[in-house]
């Protein structure tokens, strides 16, 4: 059970969800969903100019293994439409979810993206877990430069 999150592309950033006066909670993924994907995790070294900032999340400095928060998702934003930036926000995105499967929490994700017209970019993400599916659907708005959860279903 975590504490339920908003995501708002607008703002690009997360706020707690509220129950009225109390904090929501969330037992669906979507949170650390969000969270995986939304957050900028640590750029490699080869990955932005030198002296240019190479995000991360910032509890990464005090962590104890090799995992690291967030997704690189960011750096496709001002890439141009070609395959091998669909490619790498599949690969992007795989990377960022593989803790649910190392943490026993999915036994399967598959990634698909594609492009539905100029300037969007979609990622269509697929968990199974205990026999059944959980989809989420993320878009990115190259115009507005915002990724946003367009959607999350179930199947059993």
């Amino acid at each position: 059970m975590d504490l339920a999150l908003i995501y708002n592309p607008q703002l690009q950033a997360f706020d707690l969800a509220l129950s009225g006066a109390d904090l929501s909670t969330d037992d669906t993924l979507a949170s650390a969903v969000l969270v995986s994907l939304m957050c900028d995790r640590l750029a490699e070294p080869y990955e932005v100019q030198p002296g240019q900032d190479r995000r991360g999340w910032w509890a990464d400095a005090y962590a104890d293994n090799e995992h690291k928060t967030g997704s690189r998702l960011w750096l496709l934003e001002r890439e141009k439409q070609l395959p091998g930036v669909v490619l790498r926000c599949k690969q992007y995105c795989e990377e960022a979810l593989q803790w649910f499967i190392d943490d026993g929490l999915a036994t399967a994700i598959t990634v698909a993206v594609f492009v539905p017209r100029m300037g969007w970019l979609v990622a269509l993400i697929e968990f199974s877990i205990n026999g059944q599916s959980r989809n989420f659907r993320f878009e990115f708005d190259d115009a507005r430069q915002v990724w946003r959860l367009a959607g999350e279903s179930h199947a059993v």
